[in-house]
């Protein structure tokens, strides 16, 4: 997959131009990207595998650039026919998919409402643990969507925590909602987030960015990656179940 994927980015004119020579460093942080972006689109396909061939709409919410579509329509050439949306706060995001030919909407996560489109798939990539508040966004994507099934990346931790690191720092930076994380939960705090929201985990599995079955060597990655940024990522596939979130009486909506 990640050859593919390598491949794709090149068709798609994101891998470095033939005048641009890469640092060792260049292509180390290149082969990362793609391998996350690998493990990201396995998870879309394990969500369509079972859906008959044919026409569908998936819509990716959160999405910076576009890439993310485009792979999906290469991949599954010859069995779908892929229209997609992407969804983001960011003009320039925007502008930037657009520029690539895909539909795009200028939107808040939590206030998309596609009740009357016809939506196979939803994905958000790297995106929920940016949010003020999860539970609303899932719940209304749940009740405002005749769509059953998310698949959704976040960053892997063991124990959750408040991000906020722009505080915790006292960087003293503007931010936008891009550039920090509010909430970054382990696999077991999203999953109960998530059925209280109205989804239910049926198939979920951790990318770690590091090889894991080096003696000394894997621990020592493991430290450097828990440090510098995280040790890899949740990737999770949701359908729709709102028997314990329709338990609880006060939602917005």
């Amino acid at each position: 997959m990640v050859n593919s994927i390598s491949s794709l980015s090149e068709w798609l004119g994101r891998s470095s131009r033939k005048a641009q020579k890469n640092s060792p460093g260049d292509d180390y942080w290149e082969l990362k990207r793609r391998a996350l972006q690998s493990f990201q689109c396995s998870m879309m396909l394990k969500a369509l595998e079972h859906l008959p061939s044919g026409r569908l709409t998936v819509v990716d919410i959160g999405d910076s650039a576009g890439a993310h579509m485009l792979y999906l329509r290469e991949l599954t050439k010859g069995k779908f026919d892929v229209d997609t949306i992407s969804v983001n706060l960011d003009s320039r995001a925007i502008e930037k998919i657009k520029a690539r030919g895909l539909n795009a909407i200028l939107c808040r996560a939590e206030d998309l409402d596609l009740r009357e489109k016809k939506v196979d798939l939803f994905t958000s990539f790297q995106m929920v643990e940016h949010l003020h508040n999860p539970a609303i966004f899932f719940r209304r994507l749940a009740v405002k969507s005749p769509c059953n099934k998310i698949v959704i990346t976040v960053p892997y931790l063991k124990e959750s925590r408040v991000g906020l690191h722009h505080i915790r720092n006292r960087t003293g930076k503007i931010i936008f909602a891009e550039d920090e994380h509010i909430f970054e939960l382990s696999p077991e705090d999203w999953t109960l987030l998530l059925l209280h929201s109205g989804w239910s985990v049926v198939q979920s599995e951790i990318y770690y960015q590091y090889p894991r079955k080096l003696p000394i060597i894997s621990h020592l990655f493991s430290c450097y990656w828990k440090n510098s940024d995280f040790e890899g990522f949740w990737g999770a596939i949701l359908e729709k179940d709102t028997t314990l979130s329709n338990l609880y009486q006060d939602w917005d909506s």
